[in-house]
């Protein structure tokens, strides 16, 4: 059996009892922003959404904030603006998860030529706002970039250039905006499917939803309806409702790989140009995650993993210009997400428009399209701007631009945070037997990482509960965390702990075959689940991580 923990049953309680001003469907970055942009208007505002927070696209990006240098060839420069203008916003509300990180862009060709056209790109990049946070770009000499990245193939090496961008934990990132409406007032619960939209007359008026745990069904009311579901509203059979004259959406297949940080020697990252496009080398703690891809792909979004053609064109990219002989044997996880973009059927998806739409019919609902992770809060607060009319858009303004997100602080408090954790991490590490003498800092620095000001809080509670043991072997999370997202981050099995909580499924060659066991059991703490449901779970989490996280070569042969 399970027992729903507190913050699901109030939020039960209140999504059936009361009437909203407005209703969002969707639980990724975009729905979780329109709850927060509506919450800061002071609108009573709820979400639900049908799995787990992020656990679509927004769960599964290229951990990058920033403006698109490729968009800069598409001549895109208001879109690059405005996510330069966001990525500065998100350097500042949210410093704990999203940091600003050089990148070399290795320049080959023609010496003079390729260096003056591509660094005109970039000092126009500079331009439409990343000197702001970064500086200005720098041009390396072909030895300079060579000091920067060793293994970069040398011949026809001409330069680089340094420049900076931010990298993130896009999960993560789109809880901390849910959580801070939640702490505005909001209500949103997971696991809820939002079967079909409830009508008065012609107005719509709520959803009808059914708790994917119970098996219970219950009506939504509520004034406004935004439909944030993202792709999962390209696919007729699954989306929310139909939206008269809504715009077409091209789905876009971008794949990664993730593989272990001393595989591939580098001060930071690279940007590799490829025809059309670029592919990233992104740093994460102990890895290097490479992406992404730019395919069509007509499967439901639920069911995309990374497909091996996928991961041979980005091995390809990688050793044509990196003298590493990077193989699959290096891969220890891939994950692939859906992008809904906005264009033509059977039209490029590299060309498809990254800029959002929103669009909304005779019968209230509205429907937030296209976009980029990078401009979620634009994004949010346009959708909810069009759901509330242009008079009281105007009465009610969004205040999102200057609203830290749960857990942030300035950098310096977050050193003080992380060197405030050493000592009782030292002193469990002790009590367990932890040998490794780095253990205590680097955990320290990788929890106030993930939680900012709330990393002391997550401390007490190991303390509290005698979870303050790593989660396994070579893993630098504490078994407190698990607790942690069931009581505060609206975790409700396995998958969402290891695969959006932690990113473990992603970067644990077994895909935390190894910690599952121990993972249920402390849920099985939290949300009532006796021996035999334990192990059930652990069986469920573990065929979806090996489908969607795992090698595709491995689990199709």
């Amino acid at each position: 059996m399970t027992t729903d923990p507190t913050w699901r049953k109030d939020a039960l309680e209140a999504l059936a009892g009361e009437r909203f001003d407005v209703l969002i469907v969707g639980g990724g970055i975009v729905g979780a922003g329109a709850l927060l942009d509506a919450t800061s208007r002071g609108l009573r505002a709820a979400l639900v959404e049908q799995r787990d927070i992020a656990s679509g696209t927004s769960g599964r990006s290229s951990r990058l904030i920033h403006g698109g240098l490729r968009y800069l060839e598409q001549l895109h420069f208001g879109l690059v603006y405005e996510a330069l203008e966001e990525r500065a916003r998100l350097l500042r509300l949210a410093p704990h998860l999203v940091r600003l990180v050089p990148f070399l862009f290795p320049i080959y060709g023609i010496p003079l030529f390729h260096q003056a056209f591509y660094g005109s790109g970039i000092f126009l990049y500079d331009l439409l706002g990343a000197r702001r946070d970064g500086g200005f770009s720098k041009h390396l000499r072909p030895s300079s970039a060579i000091e920067y990245a060793p293994d970069l193939r040398r011949k026809g090496l001409t330069g680089g250039i340094i420049y900076h961008d931010g990298v993130e934990d896009d999960a993560r990132l789109a809880l901390a905006v849910l959580r801070t409406a939640l702490r505005g007032g909001a209500v949103a619960a997971t696991r809820l499917h939002a079967d079909k939209p409830l009508f008065d007359g012609e107005r719509l008026i709520g959803a009808s939803v059914r708790d994917l745990v119970s098996g219970n069904e219950f009506e939504i009311r509520a004034e406004r309806v935004i439909d944030a579901t993202g792709v999962w509203a390209a696919n007729p059979e699954a989306r929310f409702a139909t939206l008269e004259g809504g715009d077409t959406f091209v789905p876009s297949r971008g794949s990664h790989i993730v593989i272990r940080r001393d595989r591939l020697p580098a001060t930071g990252g690279l940007t590799l140009r490829i025809p059309g496009r670029v592919v990233f080398i992104i740093p994460w703690p102990g890895h290097w995650i490479i992406g992404t891809t730019d395919h069509s792909d007509s499967r439901t979004p639920e069911s995309v993993s990374a497909p091996e053609d996928d991961v041979d064109e980005l091995l390809a990219t990688v050793n044509k210009q990196i003298d590493i002989d990077l193989t699959k044997g290096d891969i220890v996880g891939t994950y692939a997400g859906m992008r809904p973009l906005v264009g033509d059927p059977g039209g490029s998806t590299v060309k498809a428009s990254r800029e959002h739409r929103v669009a909304a019919d005779a019968s209230g609902l509205v429907r937030i399209s296209g976009g980029k992770y990078t401009t979620y809060r634009v994004m949010a607060r346009d959708v909810v701007d069009v759901s509330l009319g242009r008079t009281e858009a105007r009465r009610r303004k969004s205040a999102t631009a200057e609203l830290p997100l749960v857990g942030a602080a300035p950098l310096a408090e977050l050193a003080e945070v992380a060197t405030s954790l050493e000592r009782p991490l030292r002193d469990a590490a002790a009590t367990h037997g932890q040998a490794n003498a780095k253990w205590p800092a680097r955990v320290a620095r990788r929890l106030a990482d993930r939680y900012g000001r709330e990393a002391p809080e997550v401390m007490a509670l190991a303390n509290e509960l005698d979870l303050a043991r790593p989660l396994g072997e070579g893993v630098d999370h504490l078994q407190a965390e698990v607790a942690w997202a069931a009581r505060h981050e609206l975790a409700l099995s396995i998958d969402d702990v290891l695969a959006r909580r932690m990113r473990l499924a992603q970067e644990l060659p077994d895909r935390g075959a190894s910690i599952a066991p121990g993972v249920a059991a402390i849920l099985g703490d939290e949300l009532g689940w006796d021996a035999p449901r334990q192990a059930a779970e652990v069986d469920v989490y573990l065929e979806s991580a090996r489908r969607e996280y795992g090698l595709p070569w491995a689990t199709t042969r």
